[in-house]
């Protein structure tokens, strides 16, 4: 049987007003009779009515999310962020997994507009027309997070600092006396900016430009791996004097200590490698991987304070989340 809020209130012989409050704390109802209408719920296993709920309040008090792929454990860590910053302020999250599939995520800016989600955090893989306009006719605040939209597409951002992750993994190597630096480029919008900073690196030290660019996703441990063993043999052949590669992401740089470790060449003792990203498995002691941390379970803090800033009416502004260098025992002194 689904009881209603009226059931509630005759059971426990108090108001309806009296269940409303304590359902939605608020703090001017005794500890007695809270307690008590709190018990006839759990009892009675209630379920309020979110519609009725959305009438009352304007709110639905949910937040959607878009996963460009779910089976992607680099993002986790930023969805268990944004989670937990939500539920902390009484808001529940609805996944969507994208399965980088551009349809879907139509469907669920859709969905997003049919259910009143009161705002909604995205992650296409690339931002279409057809993408742009669906985002550009929603009247709910609406945040990217790891992808900046382009300027005809009014939604504000939250992003790893590329450049500057980057730029600090560099200058670590070089301060190791590292002037040999390949790099292999992550194929995606974040890797271009990475792959600019090493451009802007070497300008800057007069280094020669050693750069292998594989048109593989990356965004998975095995197409990382692929990707990074491909260009880690494209490094070696065209620059064997090579003495460190920076990876565009872990997943790359594993890929590349996988290849090295099958031509008979040891990490860092032969050649040093470093990441970004500072995944679990880097941590492992077979890999041991030197890496830039881009804090993602904050950064997915930080974009659920920001939705909700939008939802109380404050601006949402562009963020650039920076990042912290992890060093293990991947990379050598020379």
């Amino acid at each position: 049987m689904r009881y209603t809020i009226k059931d509630i209130a005759a059971e426990a012989n108090v108001s309806v007003s009296t269940v409303s409050k304590c359902l939605n704390g608020y703090s001017d109802i005794g500890e007695e009779t809270k307690k008590l209408v709190l018990q006839t719920i759990e009892r009675m296993d209630y379920v309020p009515n979110t519609f009725a709920r959305y009438i009352s309040h304007n709110s639905t008090y949910v937040i959607g999310l878009t996963v460009p792929d779910i089976k992607d454990p680099y993002s986790a860590q930023t969805n268990f962020g944004i989670e937990t910053g939500l539920m902390e302020k009484n808001y529940d999250l609805i996944i969507g997994n994208l399965d980088r599939n551009e349809e879907r995520f139509l469907k669920f800016v859709k969905k997003a507009r049919e259910m009143r989600f009161d705002g909604l955090i995205v992650t296409p893989d690339k931002y279409s027309p057809a993408i742009i306009e669906s985002l550009n006719r929603l009247d709910i605040p609406v945040l990217s997070i790891r992808r900046r939209p382009p300027k005809n597409c009014s939604i504000p951002y939250i992003d790893c600092d590329h450049h500057d992750t980057a730029t600090q993994m560099l200058e670590y190597l070089y301060k190791k006396g590292h002037r040999k630096i390949a790099h292999i480029v992550l194929p995606n919008e974040g890797g271009m900016f990475r792959s600019q900073a090493y451009k802007a690196f070497c300008k800057k030290y007069e280094l020669e430009l050693r750069l292998a660019a594989i048109d593989i996703p990356a965004g998975i441990l095995s197409k990382g791996v692929e990707n990074g063993s491909l260009g880690c043999k494209e490094i070696l052949e065209k620059w064997p004097d090579t003495t460190a590669i920076f990876c565009g992401s872990d997943f790359i740089a594993l890929g590349a200590m996988n290849y090295l470790r099958q031509i008979n060449l040891s990490v860092p003792e032969d050649i040093s490698v470093a990441g970004i990203g500072n995944v679990e498995v880097a941590e492992l002691s077979w890999f041991n991987l030197t890496t830039m941390d881009v804090n993602r379970y904050e950064m997915g803090r930080k974009a659920a304070q920001l939705i909700l800033n939008g939802l109380n009416g404050k601006p949402i502004k562009n963020t650039l989340f920076h990042s912290t260098l992890v060093e293990r025992g991947s990379v050598r002194s020379i």
